[in-house]
């Protein structure tokens, strides 16, 4: 999603942050990957997802490579997932 360009040309993928003081109700779709520090209300489908500490997320995640570290609610297909001692994790899980 964002990109920062490197001297030899090539680049180098930054994630998509939603802050702590931000609240999303609805879909979330990125290419790249995003760290959720806020609140999410709806699904989110990306490259990668980190769920920090004090994060929520009410909906599914779809992803390539998830870290739960926050509160989800909700179900998640992802082929590598982590769930960190201090997530709370509530639905149903398939790694493929």
């Amino acid at each position: 999603m964002f990109e920062k360009s490197k001297k030899d040309g090539s680049s180098e993928a930054t994630a998509s942050l939603i802050d702590a003081d931000t609240r999303i109700t609805g879909s979330v779709i990125s290419s790249g990957d995003i760290v959720l520090a806020g609140n999410v209300d709806g699904d989110i489908k990306c490259k990668s997802l980190f769920v920090e500490d004090n994060a929520t997320l009410k909906g599914s995640i779809n992803t390539v490579e998830a870290i739960i570290a926050g509160n989800v609610t909700g179900d998640v297909v992802s082929d590598r997932i982590q769930i960190r001692s201090t997530a709370r994790f509530d639905g149903d899980l398939k790694c493929a």
